[in-house]
């Protein structure tokens, strides 16, 4: 037959016929699409804001490259005002006036705090850092602060709550009335400016952006450039943005690793659901490719209809699916970038790439099975589509029909093999299903356990701590002995501070003296063991892989010219690079007759934490007294990581769905002729159920070792950046139980996917196939 030129209105008026006559397929197809458009956007979301998450912050706010600290009795405001014009700046905001203060933030939150208090009129848009106010307002008046905090943190509290006002010694009462956040780390907390004189300013306080910032050799000389007008002394001191950038991306640091394979787990899936799902939708449409060409169409009109007919639900898909991504993925965000002051938004550019991506990605999935059938003659076409091509699987399919195994079984094991490209897909998607829920689950529990031991949760209950801003009502060893009679209190560490120097080392240490019951405090060791006797030391990981320490080791530690010496017995998971534990007696070497300005109370079990901490309120009214936190500081992280697991196996879920789906139509006439010989319905469902069950299966069997192998990858990672050794316990978090519910979860998508198809194809009329056929 001569091929006849057909316009455009046929191929149009055959898609539109295509979409409406598989109405099912259609909307699976736009389900997927939509799904993996949710994914797409999660997933390059999550990658785009793992890469510069601290440069992305510091450009929406505008951050400062230096803020220096002037005196205000050196220069004038005119002189400071002039560095703003000098060679090599490019924006500049203050002169500010500056307090150091101590202010009252509760006991919650420990006490007394030293704070930078900064007098500033609301910042405006063009201004060098660009605070973000995230709740309440910006001071007004007299009376008022805004406290710096990242979004979700309110300190002392909420505004308008319990507790709204924060103090000090010899300072005003000031009402909490917002909370902000500066990425530059310029303050601690703001006021307007005609509050300052109550505060009493020590310093000047100006923040200028420069044309060469990229290291801190480059931000120094500017800054010398800028300031070499000015009177002699005038810079008392500065802050570059490289060094406030290494200290927030230290907290981020243990998550990157982990949000970036979450991200590229995201687009994987996305990728292969749609590849899997179109393709497969097309194979099967091989019969009408076929009666088409019989009809006139040419192998581009052919083509031409079926990236048409895929179109239409990749397009409806991807704009359903994109918003929802930005409604999930911006929330999520927030939680996981929290040290950078949350607000992550996801970029247009991700947006634009996704709506533009998935539906390509769509077109390219129907295009190349398309096109491959558009060479075939029409009848291979037409017989291609009616069923999988003869000696396809057929050895692996005989073999299984001479085995003992139950009829519906066999052959439901056989059915992989007749689509191998398709089962593959399949397969695939339950793979990446599966490792997902493997080294999410992993994840989440060595989080978990690593913040208990870290924050002794459970362990301290009560903590009581000197307030610098009354007058003790005891000294502090008879404060101790008072505590232990207190009822519902099963133990008692003193405890107090100093920085000492440590021979060999060029920074002063923060050393941590206990005493008491400290064994009973909840210090998770990695190796050695606790503080035991006099004249021993106990350092935290990070301390440990900072200093190159080792156990055994012997420290000296000096402090006003007295010396102690202590051996290292331990390495804790607790505790900074900064700092490490010693035992009272070093304290009595060092400082004699020193007394206790700590406590920390472990209670009886069944104790009421908040009864427990009003009774010692009471007892020491000059103290602080606050309820040890019990909260999971990697809760939010851990609904993050929940909410990317099920939306991935849902996906995944979807595509056995599809592919059991479009099985049972290539397959309605072999199975209207077993129906006819005598299988039930249940024998059906079993069949379908068996085949998708042994993908399932494989998947759970590649994907636990992968998920486990991802899990111990992403936590060494996060050891080797955050200097940390983790305890076996908080690395080996899989149980044999835990193994083996996640190694069935690959069985659970599958058979997730393929029930509703399954039920269904067992419910076709023996008559109304075979007579289709």
């Amino acid at each position: 037959m001569s091929a006849v030129r057909i316009t455009k209105g046929p191929v149009w008026r055959a898609s539109r016929a295509a979409v409406k006559r598989r109405k099912v397929q259609t909307f699976v197809i736009g389900l997927v699409v939509a799904l993996s458009a949710m994914s797409a956007v999660l997933g390059l979301g999550l990658l785009q804001a793992s890469t510069g998450p601290f440069e992305q912050a510091f450009g929406q706010q505008n951050g400062a490259h230096a803020v220096a600290d002037l005196d205000a009795a050196k220069a004038t405001g005119q002189q400071l005002a002039a560095t703003a014009r000098a060679a090599g700046v490019t924006g500049a905001t203050g002169p500010f006036q500056a307090a150091q203060v101590s202010l009252n933030l509760g006991p919650e939150v420990g006490g007394l705090m030293q704070m930078t208090v900064v007098g500033r009129p609301r910042p405006r848009p063009g201004d060098v850092d660009r605070v973000q106010l995230w709740q309440g307002r910006w001071p007004s008046a007299p009376g008022e602060i805004v406290l710096d905090q990242p979004i979700g943190q309110t300190l002392p509290a909420p505004p308008g709550q319990t507790v709204a006002t924060v103090s000090g010694p010899g300072l005003p009462a000031l009402t909490v009335v917002g909370y902000a956040f500066s990425v530059s780390d310029t303050a601690d907390a703001w006021v307007v400016p005609s509050q300052m004189a109550a505060l009493h300013p020590d310093h000047l306080q100006m923040l200028y952006r420069f044309a060469k910032s990229g290291t801190d050799a480059e931000v120094k000389a500017e800054l010398t450039r800028a300031t070499a007008g000015l009177p002699a002394g005038t810079l008392v001191g500065y802050q570059s943005w490289r060094t406030t950038r290494a200290e927030m991306l230290a907290k981020l640091e243990s998550l990157l690793p982990m949000l970036i394979a979450f991200g590229v787990l995201a687009v994987s899936v996305a990728v292969l659901i749609v590849l899997n799902v179109v393709s497969g939708a097309v194979v099967s449409g091989y019969k009408d490719i076929g009666v088409y060409k019989t009809i006139g169409f040419t192998p581009r009109q052919v083509v031409r209809v079926y990236v048409a007919t895929m179109a239409v639900p990749a397009v409806v898909g991807t704009v359903i699916g994109l918003p929802i991504g930005v409604i999930v993925g911006e929330p999520l965000m927030n939680k996981a970038f929290n040290a950078l002051g949350g607000q992550r938004q996801i970029s247009p550019l991700v947006m634009v790439g996704c709506l533009i991506g998935v539906p390509l990605v769509v077109a390219l999935a129907a295009y190349i099975p398309a096109r491959r059938a558009a060479g075939m003659s029409a009848i291979a076409a037409i017989s291609a589509g009616s069923a999988p091509k003869r000696g396809r699987g057929l050895k692996v399919q005989r073999k299984l029909a001479g085995s003992r195994l139950p009829r519906s079984v066999s052959m439901g094991l056989g059915l992989p093999f007749a689509r191998p490209a398709r089962s593959a897909l399949t397969f695939a998607a339950v793979l990446l299903g599966v490792t997902t829920v493997v080294f999410a689950n992993g994840l989440a529990r060595t989080m978990t356990d690593t913040s208990a031991a870290s924050d002794r949760v459970g362990a301290v209950a009560v903590d009581v701590g000197y307030d610098t801003s009354q007058g003790a009502s005891a000294p502090g060893d008879a404060i101790g002995k008072a505590i232990r009679g207190v009822p519902g209190v099963d133990g008692v560490a003193s405890q107090t501070g100093d920085m000492v120097g440590v021979a060999g080392m060029t920074t002063e240490v923060n050393i941590q003296y206990y005493g008491g019951d400290s064994a009973l405090m909840g210090f998770t060791m990695v190796k050695g063991h606790w503080l035991a006797g006099p004249d021993q030391i106990v350092v935290p990981a990070r301390f440990l892989n900072r200093h190159h320490v080792s156990l055994g080791q012997v420290l000296i530690v000096e402090l006003n010219g007295r010396s102690a010496t202590a051996v290292v017995v331990g390495e804790t998971i607790t505790g900074g690079d900064s700092m490490f534990y010693a035992d009272w007696s070093t304290l009595q070497q060092l400082s004699p007759g020193r007394q206790a300005d700590r406590f920390e109370v472990h209670a009886a079990a069944g104790a009421d934490r908040q009864a427990l901490a009003a009774r010692l309120r009471a007892l020491a009214p000059g103290w602080n007294v606050g309820v040890h936190s019990t909260k999971d500081p990697n809760a939010e992280l851990k609904v993050f990581s929940a909410v990317i697991t099920i939306v991935l196996s849902l996906v995944a879920a979807l595509g056995v769905f599809n592919t059991v789906l479009l099985n049972t139509r290539e397959r309605r006439r072999d199975l209207g002729m077993l129906k006819s010989v005598g299988m039930t319905p249940r024998q059906v469902v079993a069949m379908v159920m068996t085949s998708m069950g042994l993908l399932g299966l494989l998947g759970g069997i590649v994907g636990l070792p992968l998920g486990y192998g991802l899990h111990a990858l992403i936590v060494s990672m996060i050891e080797r950046t955050q200097g940390l050794d983790l305890a076996p316990s908080m690395v080996h978090v899989y149980t044999l139980p835990l193994l083996a519910w996640m190694f069935l979860a690959g069985v659970g998508i599958a058979v997730l996917g393929a029930l509703v198809p399954a039920r269904s194809a067992a419910r076709f009329s023996i008559s109304e196939v075979l007579r289709s056929e």
